[in-house]
């Protein structure tokens, strides 16, 4: 239980509407949904694969824990700094197919954070039945995020043009401050001098 409300907070599918909303701009409301149920799948599949394989892949490549969160967090960033700063479209999709996969799949839900939690929560329950209890965690998760981005448009026309604009800078800051803090606690572990 404590682990879900983990992942489903890392995650934070309701704080990353605004980047969904921004980044399928200008696509119909069926494409809309169609991007939002996607992205659950995306979810889903990037975090089953880091729960059964992440740390042999993480190992096989040499990439420790910490590398992998600040360099997903700069790239989650770059997103943040966008919303803030930006009128329209946050990224530019248009020619770039669909944006489920990345980047909102990964890295702004199933972010760093959250394969990090995942591997962590893999490396410490290696029974069987714990990777059924995990694989379940990440199905609700996936699901939450499909169905919060199914019906964030709905949210776009009540809260109006200049609400989503002050609802997409607001969270811009917010996700900027949170990739941030993580950057700056990872930094210590791969250069523990900073730790002081």
């Amino acid at each position: 239980m404590t682990a879900g409300v983990a992942l489903f907070t890392i995650c934070n599918p309701i704080g990353t509407i605004p980047v969904f909303l921004s980044v399928t701009q200008g696509k119909t409301a069926a494409e809309q949904r169609r991007i939002a149920l996607m992205t659950g799948v995306g979810v889903f599949a990037v975090l089953i694969v880091s729960l059964l394989l992440g740390s042999l892949i993480l190992g096989f490549f040499g990439i420790g824990v910490p590398a992998l969160k600040i360099a997903g967090f700069l790239f989650v960033a770059t997103i943040a700094w966008a919303m803030m700063t930006r009128t329209g479209a946050i990224l530019p999709t248009t020619n770039a197919g669909s944006p489920a996969i990345v980047p909102l799949a990964m890295p702004v839900v199933a972010g760093p954070g959250a394969i990090a939690l995942v591997i962590a929560f893999a490396k410490e329950n290696p029974a069987l039945i714990d990777y059924v209890g995990g694989a379940v965690i990440v199905i609700i998760s996936a699901v939450a995020t499909a169905v919060i981005f199914y019906f964030a448009p709905y949210l776009a026309k009540l809260l109006g043009p200049a609400g989503m604009q002050i609802f997409q800078k607001l969270f811009g800051l917010i996700l900027l401050a949170i990739c941030v803090q993580q950057i700056l606690e990872a930094m210590p572990k791969i250069w523990p001098g900073l730790a002081g």
